[in-house]
């Protein structure tokens, strides 16, 4: 294909992609406020403050938009897969394909775990901090973004045993070598975790870095036996 077409179908997927999030966000309208709402109730002790006009408007939207990209996960996936696929050799499409909808799956069950487990605990972490010394009063837009951030990398993170799947697959590495440096694999994750979470205390670093292992076991599994 001349480099002409490419460009014409890398715009036209990504017009595709942009459409299925802007779908998504809309969709997700319905909902935005009882998730603002559930986001705000991870806090028992804080108050929540605007201090820009625009502000509450910016963080209802912004986690419309997060909600959105959950939705349209699917979708953006599958165009990226599709612009590359003619490139690929036939069994390596068969496995990108098999992996599609586990990315989605994977990033989808990431953000419910950081939503149920790891952002309460470090939301409560850091709003009782000081408590007695000061009083929490938080800015809505600034928590809305520290929340969706953490989130959308705990999403992210949750890709590890596909990671691990496509090194052993382009022969970067192998299952025996990934169990060899298992040892390494714990101090990543627990270096990944300890910057990845925003509160000091074990136990929050300790909910990161456990399911990390646990996926990268995964992967090793899976590395075996696809």
């Amino acid at each position: 294909m001349p480099l002409m077409e490419h460009i014409r179908e890398l715009r036209r997927r990504v017009l595709v992609s942009a459409a299925a999030v802007l779908g998504g966000t809309a969709l997700s309208l319905i909902v935005t406020r009882p998730v603002i709402g559930g986001l705000q109730e991870m806090c028992t002790v804080c108050e929540y403050i605007f201090i820009r006009p625009t502000e509450a408007f910016a963080a209802y939207f912004r986690v419309a938009l997060v909600l959105g990209l959950v939705l349209a996960m699917p979708v953006v996936l599958f165009q990226a897969v599709a612009f590359v696929m003619p490139g690929l050799h036939p069994h390596e499409r068969r496995y990108l394909l098999l992996m599609l909808p586990g990315a989605a799956a994977l990033f989808a069950l990431g953000l419910a775990f950081g939503y149920f487990v790891v952002v309460p605990r470090a939301v409560d972490f850091l709003a009782t901090f000081l408590m007695g010394s000061a009083t929490p009063a938080w800015s809505l837009g600034m928590y809305i973004a520290f929340v969706t951030n953490l989130l959308f990398v705990i999403g992210l993170t949750f890709q590890t045993p596909l990671v691990v799947l496509v090194l052993a697959k382009v022969g970067l590495a192998t299952p025996a070598r990934l169990t060899r440096y298992r040892r390494h694999a714990v101090l990543v994750c627990a270096i990944a975790a300890a910057v990845l979470t925003p509160t000091p205390d074990p136990v929050t670093m300790f909910l990161v870095m456990v399911p990390m292992l646990v996926l990268y076991e995964l992967g090793i599994l899976l590395s075996r036996i696809i």
